[in-house]
């Protein structure tokens, strides 16, 4: 498991749904004063060079975040993605796009003086840069802890926050198949703690089985327990073996709005990012089943 590094992927495609639904959902969730726990499961290392090794040996930025940067016009027309790219924008010492945040510098770069963060990361490699990273962002007064620890076993301990309202993130890499019973097994010991809490899970969209089934588990584990839910995916290019075409973002009791922003901002998103005219998305919710 060890193997994987989200520097080979950073600023990818992927990134960019699942970071633009992040964003979205916590701005809707900032609509009520009540402090907010942000819980990141699997939180890498915080921030990437996009010139590093990692990243120049699969350049699927080139398909994410720079194919965006290369259409500043259009990001304009959706107000969650012009407020995700300004983001990025200011990470930024000059005009190209260098570096690209992971989701524990947008859940930073989000919280309020009255939220917590709290970010989970096993990798031996990644955690001391995720821990490095954070110390030179935390100020005084946030209520930040990380800890060098398996996400899946270690969230049921934070839960539920001590306000009652939080937004948890799980997005495993999946290169372990093993991952999908644990996202679905960490989900239901987590409702058991805490049924309100809105849960973001990143998934990717493969012609193998267990992927392609993956969703419709979501599904049933929802129903079983009487959860609303809200699935997108976006598509850039058609879904071959070997690499990522697709990927998705399941939400459980997704925030009052959410699918009418994800209604705005994916088909702009499928306009620039798609390749060749071959790309898609699709919204469905429990609300419309």
């Amino acid at each position: 498991m060890f193997s994987y590094r989200h520097g080979f992927h950073a600023g990818n495609h992927a990134d960019v749904l699942k970071h633009i639904t992040l964003l979205s959902c916590i701005k809707l969730l900032h609509k009520k004063e009540t402090p907010l726990m942000l819980v990141d499961t699997h939180a890498g290392a915080g921030l990437y060079d996009l010139e590093d090794r990692f990243a120049q040996t699969s350049h699927e930025a080139n398909e994410g975040i720079l194919q965006l940067a290369k259409n500043p016009s259009l990001l304009s027309a959706n107000a969650d993605i012009h407020e995700y790219f300004q983001i990025i924008l200011g990470l930024q010492s000059f005009g190209d796009i260098k570096i690209y945040p992971g989701s524990p510098y947008l859940l930073w770069q989000s919280m309020r003086v009255l939220d917590k963060l709290r970010l989970m990361e096993l990798h031996p490699s990644d955690f001391p840069v995720l821990k490095e990273n954070i110390e030179q962002l935390k100020i005084k007064r946030q209520d930040i802890k990380l800890d060098m620890i398996d996400g899946f076993g270690m969230l049921k301990a934070y839960l539920p926050p001590p306000s009652r309202r939080g937004l948890i993130l799980i997005d495993p890499s999946y290169e372990d198949k093993g991952d999908y019973r644990a996202v679905l097994n960490a989900v239901e010991e987590a409702i058991k703690r805490f049924a309100t809490g809105v849960y973001l899970i990143w998934y990717p969209v493969l012609t193998r089985l267990d992927a392609k089934e993956f969703p419709s588990r979501l599904k049933k584990l929802c129903q079983e327990l009487n959860l609303s839910w809200l699935k997108a995916e976006l598509r850039i290019k058609p879904l071959v073996e070997d690499g990522l075409s697709a990927s998705g973002m399941w939400i459980i009791n997704p925030p009052w709005q959410l699918k009418e922003s994800l209604e705005s901002s994916l088909p702009l998103l499928q306009t620039i990012l798609q390749i060749n005219a071959s790309g898609s998305y699709s919204i469905e919710s429990s609300s419309t089943t």
